[in-house]
């Protein structure tokens, strides 16, 4: 009830819509509270899995909840100096390896932009209100594929702060097509309005992706032939 509320109150002020979803499939949350995600529970059991798991922070629990319950490799990204130092001081198992660059539409260096609030976490390469910038190198997902050899990618989550709009348009141009993509919108942005997100979901939708679990601002998607 609470969270229903919360979303009232977000739309109210323009912050936030209602979406159904499009289909109903056997799906469970894997991680903390804050930093869990809901994924497809489907033809998960029987292979090794792949996740890309791009936006770390200070909370990795979806990422060693998916090691623990799965037989799978997790690649994970960030940038950020703080979350870098947070992964860093773990004990993590060979199944995880960081990438310290950021996802992009673009390969190349770009100007990165830590939050104002230092008690914060997360930076973004949108426009952020901040005076605290660094450069750091940033890869489309075309390019991260070919160097580490990757052909296929059982789930990719993304929480990168904005940048999930043209990334989402990037990937669907460069038809690279994850089985299960999970992805943190940011139409609470300034920077944004509830319309990217919408057409963002409608380009999915339109690339054969079927949308089945909505956890507040967090979308979770699958490829509609689930035998693939």
């Amino acid at each position: 009830m609470l969270e229903k509320l919360k979303k009232i109150k977000r739309v109210s002020f323009g912050k936030d819509f209602f979406h159904k979803t499009t289909i109903q499939i056997n799906n469970k949350k894997i991680g903390s509270d804050y930093g869990g995600w809901w994924i497809s529970t489907d033809n998960l059991d029987n292979k090794s899995l792949v996740v890309f798991s791009f936006g770390l922070g200070e909370d990795i629990s979806f990422d060693t909840g998916m090691m623990e319950t799965y037989t799978c490799k997790v690649y994970g990204f960030d940038p950020t100096p703080k979350s870098i130092k947070y992964v860093e001081s773990m004990t993590l198992n060979d199944k995880f390896s960081l990438y310290k660059y950021a996802l992009s539409s673009d390969n190349g260096t770009l100007t990165f932009n830590l939050p104002a609030n230092e008690e914060h976490v997360s930076g973004s390469l949108e426009n952020i209100s901040s005076n605290n910038q660094i450069e750091v190198a940033c890869k489309n997902l075309k390019t991260i594929c070919q160097e580490l050899e990757i052909n296929e990618i059982d789930i990719l989550k993304m929480d990168i702060e904005g940048s999930e709009y043209r990334v989402v348009e990037n990937m669907m141009k460069s038809k690279i097509f994850p089985r299960q993509i999970l992805i943190e919108y940011h139409h609470f942005f300034d920077s944004f309005e509830n319309k990217n997100t919408i057409e963002s979901i409608e380009l999915l939708i339109n690339n054969g992706y079927e949308l089945f679990h909505i956890d507040g601002y967090n979308y979770s998607f699958i490829k509609g032939d689930l035998n693939r």
